[in-house]
């Protein structure tokens, strides 16, 4: 059911993240359950159509478990080639699975549309596209090509490039991946596969395969199927939130650009985890999740205290404290985090990344003792970097950032201060 406040609050996240991004394109459906038990739905240009990578594979990933009851086998049956195309996004693959389920593997030699066997090989090659339309999934999508490269080659060839060149790239959108995305979630599609699609599709937030993961709170279930490729970045994910609410997240982008694919994986598919963040706070689906506590180098001096000559320096419109660090200065900078109660905390910090950053060492004072992290400010800009899982009392815990050592400094090298943030883990 489309809900116009839903739109609203989708609209006002994206033109919020998407200030002074150096990507235009982000595309997205929201879909939040209604205590009548229907789904409310929320989109952004929620029809747009977009190459998806390997977002495609959540697609023939349903068709799969769908052509083994076909067929009478169990839902395991290709498990050999579904669970590395989910959980690695295996090309190769990906291609035995589309191969087995299609029984239209390419043929080489086959390079026109007037071959007397096309008719009959794109007819099997486009069984996903044909059973998505029978639940009323395809609309204008084009689900129908292997991801490259793949088990018949680097690129198209025979009839798999005509296939290309009659129908074009694969091509989703945000509203029908999200439908498709809650059917596999609440069984609509072959129920019985519902639990062993789950345990595929279950990502680490912090690790990769996750895009919008960055942006959920700790306790949170992800699981999603994530495309990166070229200037591609989206996800299609369900979320389960420590409060108990729940929603599913369509996200299509142009994000996959510099500066971010530069960064060190996981980070550079992070990019998202921002709008995460705002979609929960727009839609309410952040009401009663644990506290969370953020201190930035802008705090009053009870929050935040500096040592050495500090100035604010403006990064890609991030302003932060800067300081020189060279051999004969020792700038530090501290945060205390002062948290609401006693518990374990995701603490994490973020800073406006610059070439001319050196490597830092942040230390973390914590219940148990004292613990250090080393991180590069010249990557991973202006997103959270997770330090690491501490216990804290009441009132309590402090973060300091120096430089990491003499051997990474020149004399203009700098680290910044930015901000830092504790959020408290639920009972779980």
């Amino acid at each position: 059911m489309d809900d116009p406040l839903l739109d609203a609050a989708v609209a006002e996240a994206r033109a919020e993240f998407m200030r002074n991004k150096p990507f235009d394109r982000l595309d997205a459906t929201i879909l939040i359950p209604a205590e009548d038990g229907s789904w409310r739905r929320g989109s952004f240009n929620g029809d747009a159509v977009a190459y998806p990578a390997s977002c495609v594979k959540l697609a023939y990933m349903a068709a799969a478990m769908h052509w083994c009851r076909e067929h009478g086998l169990p839902y395991t049956h290709l498990d050999h080639a579904v669970r590395p195309m989910i959980e690695k996004s295996d090309n190769f693959q990906t291609g035995v699975v589309v191969d087995a389920i299609t029984s239209a593997p390419n043929i080489d030699d086959l390079t026109s549309t007037t071959d007397p066997r096309w008719s009959e090989w794109i007819e099997r090659r486009r069984y996903t596209a044909r059973w998505l339309d029978e639940r009323g999934l395809l609309g204008n999508q084009v689900i129908l090509h292997k991801t490259y490269p793949t088990n018949s080659g680097e690129w198209p060839r025979g009839a798999e490039k005509v296939a290309r060149d009659v129908f074009g790239k694969n091509l989703m959108q945000p509203r029908l991946s999200a439908s498709l995305m809650l059917e596999i979630v609440k069984g609509a599609i072959e129920p019985d596969a519902r639990d062993y699609m789950m345990e595929l599709l279950n990502h680490d937030r912090w690790k990769s395969n996750s895009v919008l993961g960055f942006g959920l709170p700790p306790g949170s279930r992800y699981y999603n199927k994530p495309g990166l490729a070229y200037d591609t970045l989206e996800d299609i994910a369900y979320v389960v939130l420590p409060n108990g609410k729940e929603c599913i997240v369509a996200a299509f982008s142009n994000a996959f650009c510099l500066p971010y694919s530069s960064d060190p994986d996981p980070h550079d598919s992070s990019q998202l985890g921002e709008f995460m963040e705002l979609l929960i706070a727009k839609t309410g689906l952040g009401v009663g999740l644990p506290p969370t506590r953020i201190v930035t180098d802008s705090d009053d001096g009870t929050s935040f205290a500096c040592a050495g000559v500090w100035s604010d320096e403006e990064t890609s419109g991030v302003t932060a404290r800067v300081a020189v660090a060279s051999q004969q200065t020792t700038p530090s900078a501290t945060w205390r985090l002062g948290v609401p109660k006693d518990g374990k905390y995701e603490v994490c910090a973020r800073y406006p990344a610059r070439d001319s950053r050196t490597k830092v060492l942040y230390t973390v004072r914590h219940t148990d003792g004292v613990s250090s992290r080393t991180v590069d400010q010249r990557k991973v800009h202006d997103r959270w970097v997770k330090l690491g899982d501490y216990q804290f009392r009441a009132g309590e815990g402090e973060i300091t950032v120096t430089a990491a050592g003499e051997g990474n400094l020149s004399s203009t090298s700098t680290l910044a201060a930015g901000k830092v943030r504790a959020t408290l883990w639920p009972d779980l």
